[in-house]
């Protein structure tokens, strides 16, 4: 098929591409006007990945990226759904709200894009907020439990010596307590016995007013008093040994207890460094505008798609088609020439049938002269003058061919017999308006040939011989040696001898006639008689070695379809003007604007 071919096709078909746009465009108008919008809120989020001591750039790249795809599968979580829509007081179920949420990464970033669609665009905003702060809380949750052992021994180990210590300093109060007094009484002893060694070195001084009972009074409570001394010394020494003992003791304790909350730090700063979390980067805004429905869009999208579904049904429906359209194709699967294209015409009566007849400047009436003179021209080497008027099935219009065709050849001055041949269904004597009575198959039954069978028409030169009686075997009296002589009488009495057979396919009768004249003319309608039947009629007289002339193209469309656009081009700018100014109608106008594109098209 050629590119004009295409253009003309969908020229042809370019009402139903537009209907098929139309209707799917206002169908998606409509669908998309019922729809309740939707508007989508998206969060950015911020993978924060801990230290787990791996320097390598690399590897802490690639355990970024995997981190936010594991992220991003969570965060469609059940359970973090249905939390965030308790927090909102939303009456939503986790399965309704799954498919609301869409989880996107950025490219070789550790951001995440949470998007959230609802029809309510402040709930769409909540809920893309909400549901990462949720995430961060049960994610935090959940990696605290892996430390959360070891922080419980430290801790009752930290407290266990804070007891011990408490429980020391305690002691080392009693005892210094203790020492106290012991030095507050050694004082006080030590204060007595200065006091009794003063007393005593005056009376050694003064003796002569001392008696010796005196002074040996005071030696004796000296003594006392250095003895109960050196008991209060001694003492003191074993509260110095204590408090040393006890000091200690308390350092040591003191030391493990700072190692052991040395360790609980590193714990503590571990879990922190090692922690992976979820943080909003940028929080979710109020959306002002609905994505969808995108009506606007989703029409224009539609009618392209009902125009293209449209225009592929089209071509499938051509590609399907296997009626007879173009010459070109009859002629290449045939070998076969077109020797002429009819328009279809509306019959309502037999006279409307006769085109030639009743309208001879009309463009149907010309296009039968130019059959008569493509027929005329047929052969050089030998006269034609019996032709075969067939088909290959019912319904084509070789009768009515028949009659304007014939009635062609009367008009140029020729005497021109047109016989009916179809003794099942004859329809000559009806359209022609004459006695079928008696006919052709009376004259073969009777074996005389006689001029009162042939009818006389209102056409001048044109005369009709009917069917006549219908017999039981037409085929058996078609092929007799009468027929042979009744076509030999025939052919002696006109210029011209049509005969008007029946289809091939339905009967052999056509095969038959074949044999006995100079030529046979089929007829096809145009979009109706298919390939193979058409085909198969032709084969079947081509096997008998009978001449066709060619294919006369009936019922073409009036639009015209690639050959036919030039008849059509001539009936819209070659008729008669109407007597109106001599200006055209503005049908004829349009008329003409069709037939000038398609001339263009061809």
């Amino acid at each position: 098929m050629e590119l004009r071919q295409y253009v003309y096709l969908i020229w042809r078909w370019l009402w139903l591409i537009i209907l098929g746009a139309l209707l799917a465009g206002v169908a998606a108008y409509y669908f998309n006007s019922t729809q309740a919008p939707v508007y989508r809120a998206t969060s950015k989020l911020l993978v924060i990945e801990g230290n787990n001591g791996v320097d390598n750039a690399y590897n802490s790249l690639l355990t970024s990226e995997q981190l936010a795809q594991f992220y991003a599968e969570r965060l469609k979580n059940y359970e973090v759904l249905d939390e965030a829509a308790r927090n909102l007081n939303l009456n939503a179920r986790p399965e309704d709200m799954v498919k609301q949420v869409q989880v996107q990464l950025v490219n070789n970033t550790q951001l995440i894009n949470l998007s959230v669609e609802d029809t309510n665009p402040a709930v769409a905003r909540d809920l893309a907020n909400e549901i990462p702060t949720v995430f961060a809380e049960r994610n935090n949750l959940q990696q605290l439990e892996r430390y959360a052992s070891l922080k419980a021994s430290l801790e009752e180990e930290l407290q266990t010596l804070r007891v011990s210590l408490q429980t020391a300093e305690s002691d080392l109060e009693v005892i210094l307590q203790k020492a106290v007094l012991n030095q507050a009484d050694i004082d006080q002893q030590t204060d007595n016995i200065q006091k009794l060694r003063e007393a005593y070195y005056r009376l050694l001084t003064d003796q002569e007013n001392t008696s010796a009972a005196e002074v040996q009074s005071i030696a004796a409570e000296l003594a006392t008093a250095e003895s109960a001394l050196d008991a209060e010394l001694q003492k003191n020494v074993s509260n110095q040994a204590d408090i040393d003992r006890q000091n200690d003791t308390i350092l040591r304790l003191r030391e493990n207890y700072s190692r052991l909350l040395a360790n609980y730090e590193d714990v503590r700063v571990a879990e922190v460094r090692s922690l992976n979390n979820l943080v909003i980067d940028e929080s979710a805004r109020l959306p002002e505008t609905p994505i969808r429905p995108r009506v606007l869009t989703n029409t224009i999208l539609a009618t392209v798609v009902g125009g293209m579904l449209a225009l592929g049904l089209v071509f499938l429906v051509e590609y399907m088609d296997d009626t007879l359209k173009d010459p070109k194709e009859i002629e290449l699967s045939t070998g076969l020439t077109t020797l002429g294209s009819l328009q279809k015409t509306k019959v309502g009566k037999p006279v409307d049938a006769l085109v030639v007849a009743m309208e001879p400047r009309s463009p149907a009436a010309e296009a039968y002269r130019q059959i008569r003179t493509n027929i005329q021209f047929i052969s050089v080497d030998r006269e034609v003058r019996t032709l075969l008027i067939t088909s290959a099935n019912i319904g084509e219009g070789k009768t009515t061919v028949s009659i304007n065709l014939a009635t062609a050849l009367a008009q140029s001055g020729k005497r021109v017999f047109l016989v009916d041949t179809d003794m099942r269904r004859p329809m000559l004597h009806k359209m022609l308006e004459v006695d079928g009575s008696r006919g052709l198959c009376n004259m073969i039954i009777r074996g005389r040939e006689d001029m009162q069978y042939v009818k006389g028409t209102l056409i001048p030169n044109l005369y009709v011989l009917p069917a006549g009686r219908l017999p039981p075997n037409p085929a058996e009296l078609l092929g007799s040696e009468r027929m042979k002589d009744v076509f030999a009488w025939l052919k002696e009495q006109a210029d011209y001898v049509i005969f008007d057979s029946p289809p091939v396919l339905a009967v052999t009768d056509a095969v038959v006639l074949s044999r006995l004249v100079d030529t046979s003319i089929f007829v096809a309608s145009a979009g109706h008689t298919r390939y193979p039947a058409f085909v198969t009629a032709v084969a079947q007289i081509q096997a008998l070695d009978s001449p066709i002339a060619g294919v006369i193209l009936n019922k073409v469309n009036s639009n015209g379809r690639f050959g036919y656009a030039y008849h059509y081009y001539y009936r819209a700018n070659y008729q008669p003007v109407n007597e109106r100014n001599g200006r055209k109608s503005w049908k004829e106008r349009l008329q003409t604007f069709n037939a000038g594109l398609l001339q263009l098209f061809h």
